[in-house]
């Protein structure tokens, strides 16, 4: 007897329609709505209506599913702005105009603030040993100049390349963190991704949980927000994403002593610490549980390990870097790394990075250590704060980051990291 598939069947003599055709309907629809709203998303319309179209569907076939339709979209997109620059219809333009940056402020600069903190070692200089993670690091001895990241020559043709402009300063008036892009894809010239240098002597790293991710069963507050106390003009001075979804890659994360996620042996992790350290490593390696922790986050594996390309980022296996787009789709990625001496933290974001770009991204300017954040155009934003008559309001690094332009001031479903100025004790003399 041949047997029939059930999509073959003819249907039930009651005129109802069986149960696997609706589903494969409802599937089929799904998939529809949600390919429209990812090409949304990708033309810039609604992404967060994409978002929200892929976490529906997510339930309904699962993450798989969700990537290849993904990676289709983005596979797509990229092809066309690759063909249209070599066309001349898209061309290769800076993201700011270099000769007149914006500034953004904590507060209305003091007259009697001290001088600024110490040069950080120069990327020429050997790496430091790895400190013991529970140890505070005494910063050395300030000079008098104003501090500035060292130059980054031939990391792009566009005008304003690896030349580093201000952008935060502390409420004395002193610039604590600068801002450059390299062009690190030469297959895609037009594609820039974006740098921020921050001074981590002059400056304090914090971590929010959000008020949904990283998802626990583990019981913890969830408030989602910078607590009132540094909601404060003078005080606050920047925020950015953190990493991905729970689901995808049940990767890490502890706060206040709670381990929200349990740690995976050997993959990238930001961790900080009592005192203002940040250490960026492999967990069981470079890292390992202290009693001087206050956070911890992982997000995949290594993009630098100990000043060099990890060559893991040439695999792209989808699980490695969590149960998403693989490392191959050109699409908005960030990432955190941090110099060799622990006294710079960069930023880095950009719109069609593959995961092998961004990691040259960082070895181009010299990190020491660097993981990948979170990805997408909706979860990729850094937000610069000042203060106003009116209360504190943001700007994003970029004018191309979409979502909620406010959204680090409010309770936020993601988890983030915010910044916040050290005071004068931290960028003056000891």
């Amino acid at each position: 007897m041949t047997r029939r598939n059930w999509w073959s069947r003819p249907p039930a003599p009651t005129g109802r329609v069986p149960a696997k055709w609706r589903r494969g309907c409802l599937i089929s629809s799904l998939v529809i709505v949600v390919l429209m709203l990812i090409a949304g998303a990708v033309l810039g319309l609604r992404p967060d209506l994409a978002a929200q179209g892929a976490d529906m569907l997510r339930a309904v076939a699962g993450d798989e599913v969700v990537a290849r339709l993904e990676d289709t979209v983005f596979a797509v997109r990229d092809w066309a702005q690759q063909q249209a620059y070599q066309l001349g219809m898209i061309h290769a333009s800076a993201p700011w105009d270099s000769g007149t940056p914006a500034v953004a402020r904590a507060a209305t600069p003091r007259p009697t603030a001290p001088p600024a903190s110490a040069t950080p070692t120069p990327h020429g200089t050997p790496a430091l040993a790895r400190p013991n993670p529970t140890a505070t690091v005494a910063p050395p001895t300030p000079t008098p100049t104003e501090w500035q990241p060292d130059p980054l020559p031939d990391v792009g043709t566009m005008d304003g390349a690896g030349q580093w402009s201000a952008y935060l300063t502390d409420p004395a008036g002193h610039v604590v963190a600068y801002r450059t892009f390299v062009q690190p894809d030469p297959k895609r010239p037009y594609v820039y991704a974006a740098v921020v240098a921050m001074n981590l002597r002059a400056m304090q790293v914090h971590f929010v949980l959000g008020t949904e991710e990283p998802i626990s069963k583990v019981k913890i507050a969830r408030k989602g927000k910078i607590p009132e106390a540094d909601l404060q003009g003078g005080q606050l001075l920047a925020a950015f994403n953190g990493g991905f979804k729970a689901r995808h890659g049940h990767f890490g994360a502890m706060i206040d002593g709670v381990t929200v996620l349990p740690p995976i042996d050997g993959l990238g992790t930001i961790a900080l610490y009592q005192g203002g350290q940040i250490r960026i490593g492999a967990w069981g390696r470079d890292i390992m549980d202290s009693p001087g922790m206050v956070a911890w986050r992982q997000n995949g594996p290594l993009l630098i390990d100990d000043g060099a390309i990890n060559p893991h980022t040439k695999d792209q296996t989808s699980r490695d870097w969590g149960i998403i787009l693989n490392g191959v789709t050109a699409v908005e990625r960030s990432g955190v790394g941090i110099s060799a001496d622990g006294s710079v933290l960069y930023y880095v974001a950009g719109d069609s990075l593959i995961l092998p770009r961004l990691a040259d991204t960082f070895a181009m300017i010299h990190a020491e250590s660097a993981i990948q954040l979170d990805i997408n155009s909706i979860y990729v934003r850094f937000d610069a704060f000042q203060a106003t008559p009116s209360g504190l309001t943001s700007s994003p690094l970029l004018d191309a980051m979409k979502g909620e332009r406010q959204r680090y001031l409010h309770p936020w479903s993601r988890d983030f990291f915010y910044l916040t100025a050290a005071g004068d004790a931290a960028v003056g003399p000891p």
